[in-house]
């Protein structure tokens, strides 16, 4: 009886990046500490508590107490259309073949995408400072000077004996004329060029196109293992990764935790290998607690 509460006391959700087996596409998985009934649309799977080994059992047949019961949706939801990837080297040439086959005929061409809103165009940048004053032209030459007045005429010399009157000072000569003004200075050279002016925001994003179809499915020979890592005990928010070793990459991945009151912000493949979940509490407990990562791994 313990050990039954013990087992059901934690649930472990996992929801699977990609698994492919026997020509079917399975798009996410559950590991129940208790039981679950597999459908039509489901597939069951029993994974070793020790080894991590997975292998696939009919719907009808039950996991052994040594194993964990996974039940995997055979199709889930279409995800968005990623980016288109960067172009790859060209290879090699290779080796001149056999005779050229017949021309295939030629598929049906697919539709054209509607093309995406043009983004508005950025806010004019504010303009450049004005360029510095060019330097003053050089002062003009100074006009020639004026032509002396003429001197007066000399007064008759006195009788001699008692000195005679001083003469009477001649007359000022008349002034000369003023010279020219000098020429113009050069003009200055022009100052240097403002500043650019702030680049305007970008215009927004233009809206996605539509969703491509649906790839046809494929067969795959897969070799799944689960990895798991579990947190200190404390009563903070922690984050905790599973990685995958040996070559393997994370298929997919999820958590469980000691705590009602703790749940996972975030459950994600953060690398091809690595399985990262952030746990935080709902409320806060006072206590501590443990959360734990699982990474499905698979070659």
């Amino acid at each position: 009886m313990h050990r039954k509460s013990r087992r059901l006391a934690t649930t472990i959700v996992i929801t699977a990046v990609v698994a492919m087996l026997a020509g079917a596409t399975f798009a996410s998985a559950q590991v129940i500490g208790g039981s679950a009934r597999a459908t039509s649309k489901t597939v069951k799977g029993c994974v070793n508590k020790k080894t991590r080994a997975v292998r696939i059992v009919p719907s009808s047949k039950s996991c052994k107490r040594s194993e964990i019961q996974v039940i995997w949706n055979r199709r889930g939801r279409r995800g968005a259309k990623g980016a288109v990837g960067d172009t790859g080297a060209q290879g090699a040439t290779g080796a001149a073949g056999g005779a050229t086959g017949a021309t295939g005929s030629s598929g049906a061409t697919g539709a054209t995408g509607a093309t995406g809103l043009t983004g508005a165009n950025g806010a004019t940048g504010t303009p450049g400072l004005t360029g510095a004053n060019g330097l003053t032209g050089a002062t003009g030459l100074t006009g020639a000077t004026g032509l002396t007045g003429l001197t007066g005429a000399m007064g008759p010399t006195g009788a001699v004996g008692p000195a005679g009157a001083t003469g009477t000072a001649g007359a000022t000569g008349t002034a000369g004329a003023t010279g020219g003004a000098g020429t113009a200075g050069a003009t200055g050279a022009v100052g240097p060029t403002g500043a650019m002016g702030d680049t305007g925001n970008q215009g927004p994003v233009g809206n996605q196109g539509p969703v491509g179809s649906t790839g046809a499915s494929g067969t795959a020979n897969i070799n799944v293992t689960i990895v798991s890592n579990t947190s200190a005990s404390t009563s903070t928010d922690k984050s905790i990764t599973a990685t995958c070793a040996g070559g393997r990459n994370v298929v997919g991945g999820g958590f469980s935790t000691n705590n009602t009151n703790v749940g996972a912000q975030a459950s994600f493949a953060s690398s091809a290998t690595v399985w990262t979940v952030n746990a935080v509490e709902f409320a806060n407990t006072g206590v501590s607690w443990t959360v734990t990562a699982y990474a499905l791994c698979a070659l």
